[in-house]
């Protein structure tokens, strides 16, 4: 008899064992960057919301980006924006969205914008947070300040080679 008639069952869960950490490499996984290292990497799906809080550096008024994982897991889609007050840079268009007030807020919804990744940076008076999903990261407890936070979504197995070169 061979190694492998006797051993069937022993090659038959090393398959499995290997098409499952095959699978488990292609998923979607968010990756937040920092220059010291990878600060979350979290499983995505298309959906997956990324909400952005943080203060408007000029207005100081507080500002809600919602983000969603693209179709195809391998971006971001800006899909609502939500701030207190108008001020510089933010869009107050129809065109932009779906535009209406409530509670106090200006909202655009139905943005659809589209990115591959995002970048953002802990500033001084933004007192920022970004939620994937249920989980909370309060920026100024986990980053340094006027540090880079870079998103961005791909393959668990490509991601790492994906890292942007910070300075």
């Amino acid at each position: 008899m061979t190694w492998l008639h006797k051993n069937k069952a022993s090659a038959a869960v090393l398959l499995l064992i290997l098409a499952a950490v095959l699978w488990f490499l292609t998923r979607p996984f968010l990756f937040g960057q920092t220059k010291e290292g990878f600060l979350f990497i979290r499983r995505a799906e298309p959906g997956t919301p990324v909400i952005m809080a943080y203060m408007h550096s000029a207005m100081r008024t507080p500002i809600e980006e919602t983000l969603l994982v693209n179709e195809e897991a391998d971006g971001f889609i800006l899909k609502s924006l939500r701030y207190r007050t108008y001020g510089a840079g933010l869009p107050y268009l129809a065109t932009e969205g779906r535009y209406h007030e409530e509670d106090g807020w200006f909202t655009l919804d139905d943005m659809d914008r589209r990115f591959p990744d995002v970048s953002l940076r802990n500033g001084v008076i933004n007192n920022g947070t970004l939620t994937v999903g249920s989980a909370l990261y309060r920026l100024p407890e986990l980053m340094p300040l006027g540090s880079e936070l870079h998103l961005y979504v791909a393959p668990l197995w490509r991601g790492f080679w994906m890292k942007k070169e910070m300075h």
